[in-house]
């Protein structure tokens, strides 16, 4: 039995290693996607598949890694793992995400035993498919999505299999920045490597594993406690989220969540069959999304490792948008994993309101753009780039403020990419980078401000993608206890010209030219509370700081 502080000490000690894994691919990676943008993540896992440690990046990934190494063991036993080796895998019907987000697992020996797994996952800014940045919401399958990695050894003792990564350079549209990124993630899990088995040498093996499985049991009777601490109820809500693209009809998320002594059980029965499209969501993203709900409303402040979710059970019909069968497409998943979270969060939002907020942009509006760059000078052939840029919006007003600006809400966390990197990377020129007044919903707590970005195309011939939701008023963040809805997502096409058109929430291969300008508004966050209860010294400052 370890005693609190060797337990607490050694916690921290792995939550290092995976932050040190973080930086390693971070400063080695070489899309902006990932070192601009941060959007991967790194962990460390028992050999037995449960999380022990998590760099603080992208929490939608991080659910995601579990199903993933689950998936790679049933098909490669983890008694045929060896030193030196790199397993790859990106199906999202064997454990993975969409096709872009890669996973990487190498194992961790002491003494010839297997003690630990080190894991990164990265979203390559291109994965193959038919259009640049691979997904596209009007994917009927899976295969249309890219490159479809099975469960199997890119590095097999520490040998590098050519023929994978001749093969992936062969079917991208950026293999450079591809083979690098894959890299960067293969430096950061030998980091990984190096740094667990040095801890493992510390404490010696034995007394490793007993840590580790404290630290576990620790995560487990932190959440139970403070489940102990809310009332048993059964809460319920839904959502619904544009389809634009198989159907004029939204989707709609259902979603139960019963909170017992010391467990509690989220279902998704009632929710909306799988479309024929690509906003379908693997199970793998929908358990993620989950999980991270009820760890910010029941254990924010606790470890973070696998031991709190043994207190989670979740329910998924199959054959819905949240478990489509395969061979169903999930490209765009980033979507209903999202409003999975909000939904959640909006059924428990009177139960535990001092750690609640009111409904969060989840527009996630995106542009994605390919062609060849004619900047290169007349002895320079044209290069082939592409960009690939999100922006965020409003989080929703919480009881004690309002909500933040212009951020990447619940699973996301991404940054919006430098103006200066865009106009370096591709023939774009950011216009201009603002908050929205008046986007964010009134209440007692105003919800946060949107973010407008427009986009000036700098050369001809360009596939240009642009994708959102919540953009209308059914489908807007919701206010709580009486505070007002946050304002819509919206997109133009050369806004304030003749030729000013508004895009749908799915635009998909638009084809531009020089001069073109997209204009990009993400949702406003929803109000707290009515607004005729808010403090006059705030709406004053409001309107003198051009918040509304």
């Amino acid at each position: 039995m370890a005693n609190l502080l060797d337990r607490d000490v050694f916690q921290f000690q792995l939550s290092a290693i995976a932050e040190e894994m973080s930086a390693a691919l971070r400063r080695s990676a070489f899309s902006p996607i990932i070192w601009d943008m941060l959007d991967y993540s790194c962990a460390v896992f028992t050999a037995g598949g449960e999380l022990l440690a998590q760099a603080e990046t992208i929490p939608a990934q991080l659910g995601v890694m579990g199903h993933a190494l689950q998936g790679v063991a049933r098909e490669i036993p983890l008694d045929t793992w060896r030193e030196g080796d790199v397993l790859i895998c990106n199906d999202p019907y064997r454990g993975c995400t969409h096709t872009p987000d890669v996973v990487l697992f190498s194992p961790v020996f002491a003494d010839g035993r297997l003690v630990a797994i080190a894991s990164t996952i990265a979203h390559h800014v291109d994965i193959g498919g038919k259009l640049p940045s691979t997904t596209a919401p009007d994917n009927l399958e899976v295969f249309a999505e890219g490159l479809l990695f099975p469960p199997m050894k890119l590095v097999e003792g520490g040998v590098r299999n050519e023929t994978i990564f001749r093969f992936i350079e062969g079917n991208v549209r950026n293999p450079r920045a591809c083979i690098g990124d894959l890299s960067a993630q293969i430096a950061g899990c030998r980091t990984g490597e190096r740094r667990v088995a040095e801890l493992s040498d510390r404490y010696g093996r034995e007394r490793f594993l007993e840590l580790a499985g404290e630290c576990l049991d620790y995560g487990e009777r932190y959440v139970r406690n403070a489940l102990r601490a809310l009332p048993n109820v059964v809460r319920r809500a839904e959502l619904l989220m544009e389809d634009d693209v198989s159907s004029p009809e939204p989707l709609r998320i259902a979603v139960e969540v019963t909170i017992g002594e010391t467990d509690i059980t989220i279902d998704f029965t009632g929710t909306d069959r799988q479309r024929r499209n690509a906003l379908n969501c693997p199970l793998s993203s929908t358990h993620s999304m989950a999980l991270y709900a009820i760890r910010g409303l029941t254990a924010a402040d606790g470890p973070r490792n696998e031991g709190g979710n043994r207190a989670v059970r979740i329910r998924v019909p199959e054959g819905s948008f949240l478990n489509p069968t395969r061979p169903a497409a999930v490209g765009n998943r980033h979507f209903a994993q999202q409003a999975v979270a909000d939904v959640v969060l909006k059924a428990l939002v009177d139960v535990v309101p001092e750690r609640s907020s009111a409904g969060s942009q989840i527009s996630f509006p995106g542009l994605r753009a390919g062609g060849f760059d004619p900047r290169g000078g007349p002895a320079e052939p044209a290069r082939y780039f592409i960009l690939h840029d999100i922006i965020g919006g409003g989080m929703g007003g919480f009881d004690g403020g309002d909500g933040l600006d212009a951020v990447d809400t619940h699973g996301g966390n991404c940054g919006v990419l430098s103006a200066e990197i865009v106009e370096t990377i591709s023939p774009v020129r950011v216009r201009c980078s603002e908050l929205v007044q008046g986007s964010g919903g009134p209440g007692r707590q105003r919800g946060g401000l949107a973010m407008r970005r427009d986009y000036e195309m700098l050369a001809d011939d360009l596939m240009v993608s642009v994708f959102f939701q919540q953009g209308n008023a059914a489908t807007a963040p919701w206010g709580a206890f009486g505070g007002e809805a946050g304002r819509p997502a919206s997109a133009v096409l050369n806004p304030g010209r003749p030729d000013a058109r508004p895009l749908s929430t799915k635009a998909i291969g638009v084809g531009l030219r020089r001069g073109d300008v997209v204009r990009l508004e993400s949702a406003g966050g929803g109000g707290w509370g009515p607004a005729s209860e808010r403090d006059p010294a705030l709406t004053a400052r409001d309107a003198g700081e051009s918040y509304v």
